[in-house]
């Protein structure tokens, strides 16, 4: 468990673990900048969980299909600083009253979503300022093409001219992921703001929220080199 911290400590290791992604920057995007968020903040078993987080890169596998490595690498460093263990987790399945919150008509983890918010809150910035979250979206934004970081000749060219796009967004990430740990967060209906994926939409699931909260919207629609889409 991290104690929150006063602003100048915060700025410290934000910037620290800026850094430490950046200068990490050899097994991948994911293991770098869980890399600088954990050893910023000596969370404990971090040498553990920086090997696990080895495939994430590249959209997962460098597949560019999926969800930033850096987004993903950050998430392990989140939930990993919020010392949740096994133990309390299968505690939490047999005493569901005494852990979990209302939310809907359902129940859910109270400590969880509050490291939830804090992942939307890394995501979100990411959006903003790197035009999406996917690995694929990113690169769009960021050079006007995907490139398959499995082929060795586009590799060499990665290296050669596109590395430094990477770097600057994973001491980003990592800077601004530990400041969602270090800075307080409640649990809350946050997660409801963020846009469902179009096929959650079409099972329902938007209808069903909307049905259960009488002034609920989807967020307007933002799209890389249009902006925000109302």
């Amino acid at each position: 468990m991290i104690k929150t911290k006063k602003e100048e400590e915060i700025r410290e290791l934000s910037e620290k673990a800026r850094e430490i992604a950046i200068a990490t920057s050899i097994p991948g995007c994911a293991s770098d900048v869980f890399w600088g968020i954990a050893e910023a903040l000596q969370l404990e078993g971090r040498e553990y969980v920086f090997m696990a987080t080895l495939g994430y890169a590249g959209g997962c596998g460098e597949s560019t299909r999926g969800t930033c490595g850096a987004i993903l690498g950050a998430a392990a460093a989140i939930t990993l600083a919020s010392g949740l263990t096994f133990e309390q987790c299968m505690e939490m399945k047999k005493n569901p009253e005494k852990y979990m919150v209302p939310f809907y008509s359902k129940k859910m983890p109270k400590k969880r979503y509050e490291d939830f918010n804090r992942i939307l809150d890394v995501m979100e910035k990411v959006q903003e300022k790197y035009g999406g979250v996917t690995c694929a979206d990113i690169q769009f934004e960021g050079y006007g093409q995907a490139l398959d970081l499995r082929d060795p000749r586009i590799r060499e060219k990665w290296h050669k001219d596109v590395a430094k796009h990477c770097q600057e967004l994973e001491g980003d990430i990592a800077a601004w992921s530990v400041e969602a740990i270090l800075r307080p967060s409640k649990w809350d209906k946050r997660l409801r703001e963020w846009e469902f994926p179009r096929s959650v939409i079409k099972r329902d699931r938007g209808r069903v929220y909307e049905k259960e909260e009488k002034n609920f919207k989807f967020r307007p629609r933002f799209i890389p080199g249009k902006g925000i889409q109302k």
